[in-house]
């Protein structure tokens, strides 16, 4: 988290120069060595379960878990899950004999890294159930206190909170339009305090949550979302039919989710607060943009892509064993 704090271009550089095959490979090395120190636990731990099924959702289990098979100390049938809307070279692995993509796009980068292509199918990427269910939007904002017909915008910044969420409210406030807001800081104590200081003071309606369990109510609630790029937020807003204005994407997963996005007309992308506040300015003034925008995420949506791979996960070991 330091590194993606404080100097991202560096962690973009390193992800970027990893993609490389032949910079992949010389890192793998050390990898392998990292992993046989640090996660000897888990490795005891598939060793004495011995599944015969595994569906992984990080690319460094599955490091660890071929590198058990290639070694012949146990026989599995390994699925992974990729979790971004870009196949970054160290999700491959030999002993992969199923990759699962998000999106039919991610399939010809899969291929050109080694990946046979009978290997690779598109079903989506798992989301918690309850972003599975559309629910009423008014009946959701009467639920939260919200306004039922004013346009709301939601705020998020993570787990952690980061990102230039002061100086994003502080813009969104020099906004005319009529609008509400929802602001979710997550375990940022801190940036909850600053804002909920000044809650009486907002020239919009603005509530203020800390780490919140409802996040599929809050997108339900809301016409836009402010947020990073994280694959499995992008997932899940489009399961809500949900609009992004992309801010800061960190270079990385982040900007390559990002890059997705914007090419598939469901996003859009900016580089500041003050860039943030002209998009949502423009929307607000040409909501037949906006209409757009929505209708292309949910294009992209595949809300019940849980029980749809474990279903397939199903024949396909069946079938196998």
């Amino acid at each position: 988290m330091f590194l993606i704090n404080r100097c991202p271009w560096l962690f973009g550089l390193g992800y970027y120069l990893t993609d490389i095959r032949i910079v992949d490979r010389i890192v793998r090395c050390f990898r392998r060595i990292t992993n046989s120190i640090h996660c000897k636990e888990f490795e005891k731990y598939i060793l004495t379960e011995k599944p015969d099924l595994i569906i992984t959702t990080h690319w460094l289990a599955n490091e660890i878990i071929t590198s058990l098979k290639k070694r012949g100390k146990f026989k599995s049938f390994l699925a992974t899950c990729i979790t971004d809307y870009y196949p970054h070279a160290f999700w491959r692995n030999s002993g992969v004999d199923l990759y699962i993509a998000p999106n039919e796009d991610l399939i010809p980068r899969l291929v050109k890294l080694g990946v046979a292509r009978e290997k690779a199918h598109t079903i989506g990427l798992p989301i918690s159930p309850e972003f599975t269910c559309r629910q009423d939007k008014k009946e959701i904002r009467k639920k939260l206190g919200m306004d039922t017909g004013l346009f709301s915008l939601l705020i998020t910044s993570g787990g952690f909170g980061v990102g230039p969420i002061k100086e994003l409210v502080a813009e969104i406030e020099k906004i005319d339009h009529p609008l509400q807001v929802l602001v979710v800081c997550g375990n940022n104590s801190g940036l909850y305090d600053e804002l909920t200081a000044y809650t009486e003071k907002y020239r919009h309606t603005i509530q203020i949550f800390g780490f919140v369990n409802n996040m599929d109510e809050l997108m339900e609630a809301s016409d836009i979302l402010i947020s990073k790029s994280g694959g499995l937020t992008s997932t899940e807003a489009m399961a809500k039919d949900l609009p992004l204005i992309i801010l800061y994407p960190i270079p990385g997963q982040e900007f390559s989710n990002s890059e997705f996005l914007v090419k598939h007309g469901a996003g859009l992308r900016v580089k500041s607060a003050k860039q943030a506040r002209g998009a949502l300015e423009g929307l607000l003034a040409e909501p037949e943009r906006l209409s757009v925008l929505r209708d292309n995420i949910g294009k992209l949506a595949k809300p019940n892509a849980a029980r749809e791979i474990i279903a397939y996960l199903k024949q396909v070991y069946r079938k196998g064993a």
